[in-house]
């Protein structure tokens, strides 16, 4: 029993540093960045959005505004602002507020919008040099069908991240199951837009990812680690300017199964029920808002 446990922790740890090797492999990024200029264009627009604009607007507030507001309200002599310690506080706690919510929030949204469009322009540029096999949803699927399934898809997203809400709440364990769920989350948006291209169902796609649960996990890995050090609105933008990368990466990328040896014969590893709880959820929020069930999807 022991060592066909053992064999079991092997093989998911092997495909979890898979997982972590694939998510460096950034010279392919290189060569769909160097071979096509939409690629370019469109990755250069995320970096100048994310990274300049937003992450640099945040850190502009940070670094440069609240301490040239908080030095004219506390300036001590013949200041034009005779404000005491608890005025002059209260201030700055107004102008960050409204500076995020005129300047930053909107920029967010606004991220939020493009780069998905932008994604989705590398993904096809990306598409077109490596000549993977693409489906044909107009054949494959009936529209409709496909727009219940963006919207299921919405749904069961939001219950992963409500289960990640929920499992931050479990003594001792609950901060670093949250980090788990950010490195699945990471890696499930990077194959999303591949799975899309290959025409895969999304009952196909959950049970290809709880199968490759250790992999996935790898993959996600190195950005969650570099994100989990920032402010969230910091962390979005390092991801959303990160992602065209990883999106890329994910094309090229074949996620290892957990396969053991027992008495001769393969067998998979231990499949991990992630989407139980969100296919709940969704199911219940379909058929609430929707008015049908959505246990076909």
């Amino acid at each position: 029993m022991i060592p066909w446990a053992w064999k079991i922790a092997h093989a998911m740890l092997k495909a979890f540093f898979a997982g972590v090797l694939d998510s460096f492999q950034f010279h392919n990024v290189l060569v769909f960045i160097v071979s096509s200029g939409t690629i370019r264009q469109n990755s250069f627009m995320c970096v100048a959005l994310n990274l300049l604009i937003f992450i640099g607007s945040y850190y502009m507030l940070d670094l440069l505004i609240l301490p040239l507001l908080r030095a004219i309200l506390m300036f001590d002599g013949n200041s034009l602002f005779p404000y005491d310690g608890e005025d002059a506080i209260l201030i700055e706690k107004m102008f960050f507020w409204l500076y995020q919510i005129l300047w930053l929030y909107p920029i967010y949204a606004l991220s939020n919008i493009l780069s998905t469009i932008w994604y989705q322009a590398i993904v096809d540029a990306a598409y077109l040099l490596v000549k993977y096999p693409q489906a044909q949803r107009n054949q494959r699927v009936r529209q409709m069908d496909f727009v219940s399934e963006k919207i299921y898809n919405f749904f069961l997203t939001l219950g992963l991240y409500l289960q990640m809400f929920a499992v931050s709440f479990i003594p001792l364990v609950g901060s670093i199951l949250c980090f788990v769920h950010v490195c699945w989350l990471y890696s499930l948006y990077s194959f999303d837009y591949k799975w899309d291209k290959e025409g895969r169902r999304l009952d196909n796609r959950l049970q290809y990812f709880e199968e490759r649960w250790a992999y996935f996990l790898g993959f996600g890995f190195p950005l969650a680690i570099v994100t989990a050090w920032f402010p969230w609105l910091v962390a979005y933008g390092l991801y959303a300017f990160s992602a065209p990368a990883f999106i890329m990466l994910a094309i090229t990328a074949v996620p290892v199964n957990h396969v053991v040896n027992k008495d001769g014969e393969k067998a998979h590893g231990l499949r991990l029920p992630i989407y139980t709880i969100p296919k709940l959820f969704a199911n219940w929020t379909s058929l609430v808002c929707c008015g049908g069930s959505a246990d076909d999807q």
